[in-house]
């Protein structure tokens, strides 16, 4: 009966972090456009820190109360998922074309902050430390990299889009804005069902992982990063089927980015986080994807169904490893 009821509460978990952050999003977007804030920031702020919550939420619920496997893997899951199994169905579905800033800029940077994050968790390896640990200037860094990488991003979409300011303001009239007490509502309340929704995952996560003799971070690179990962799984699929495209890779990238500066940088801000060597070496494999991933990207213009075929193996691989690993310890 725990097992069940546990697993009742990990999906209302799930469900209270997507729609919560929907919602958080919607009430933020509605008080940056009263105070007149472009339509192009707000998607790249608002938006894509929204998209970020559900893994924030369960990483810094999860480091706070000591599940640091749990934390670092949702991440390291998280990515690995996004890159491998979300554009690799979407590339089986449809060619995704891969636009010029995401190889000049996106790509680079997401590379740059995994061995980052690599070097940061790698105390042991270099005889710092006999524990591995995220300490809080490391993930200060990271977190300047969150910024650097919000204000480059923006400067980036200001030079490549000029939209007239009559444009701007025709676009905003055309959806009903939200009233005061709408906005407050759609804020506290989106941001009280992340919260809860982050709590949710992370108990019930580590009450099944103790049940099914899983460690927490078999948990956390598995269950809990394709739960969070549900909306971009969703959106890329749905956009695919449209033959929307254009976007997926960059949105991937960019969430991927997010996920290590953002997201581990709050969290090591509040407490250390601890690696283990199990999530060093995930965190490696993350390197070595990633690699792979922007040598895909790079050697064409697009990512054709072939090498969409090619990451989904990488991936089911990588979780096939991840579970004899822990069964055979």
């Amino acid at each position: 009966m725990k097992i069940f009821l546990n697993i009742l509460f990990l999906i209302i978990g799930f469900a209270s972090l997507i729609v919560g952050a929907n919602y958080f999003v919607n009430g933020a977007s509605a008080v940056a456009k009263k105070l007149k804030v472009p339509s192009i920031i707000i998607g790249l702020t608002i938006v894509a820190i929204g998209t970020s919550l559900p893994e924030l939420a369960v990483s810094v619920t999860s480091a706070i109360s000591g599940s640091a496997d749990l934390s670092v893997g949702n991440v390291v899951g998280s990515n690995l998922s996004n890159m491998l199994l979300i554009l690799g169905v979407v590339a089986i579905m449809s060619n995704i074309p891969i636009q010029k800033n995401t190889k000049r800029f996106d790509l680079p940077f997401m590379i740059g902050v995994t061995a980052l994050l690599l070097l940061f968790g790698a105390d042991s390896v270099f005889g710092l430390n006999t524990i591995n640990v995220i300490k809080w200037w490391e993930a200060l860094i990271l977190f300047v990299l969150f910024i650097a990488y919000m204000v480059i991003q923006i400067m980036f979409a200001k030079k490549q889009q000029n939209f007239a300011e009559e444009q701007v303001v025709e676009t905003e009239t055309q959806e009903k804005p939200l009233k005061v007490w709408q906005i407050v509502l759609f804020l506290i309340g989106g941001l009280a069902a992340v919260v809860f929704g982050g709590e949710c995952v992370s108990r019930t996560s580590k009450f099944l992982a103790m049940a099914a003799g899983m460690s927490e971070a078999l948990v956390g690179v598995t269950i809990v990063a394709l739960g969070t990962s549900l909306p971009e799984l969703v959106t890329s699929v749905v956009a695919a089927r449209k033959g929307e495209t254009d976007l997926a890779v960059g949105n991937v990238v960019g969430s991927n980015i997010m996920n290590i500066v953002l997201i581990l940088g709050t969290s090591g801000l509040i407490t250390s986080i601890n690696i283990s060597m199990t999530m060093l070496v995930d965190t490696l494999i993350l390197f070595v994807a990633s690699v792979i991933f922007m040598f895909v990207c790079l050697s064409g213009n697009k990512i054709n169904r072939l090498e969409g075929v090619m990451l989904v193996v990488m991936y089911f691989a990588y979780m096939t490893m991840a579970i004899v690993r822990n069964y055979a310890v």
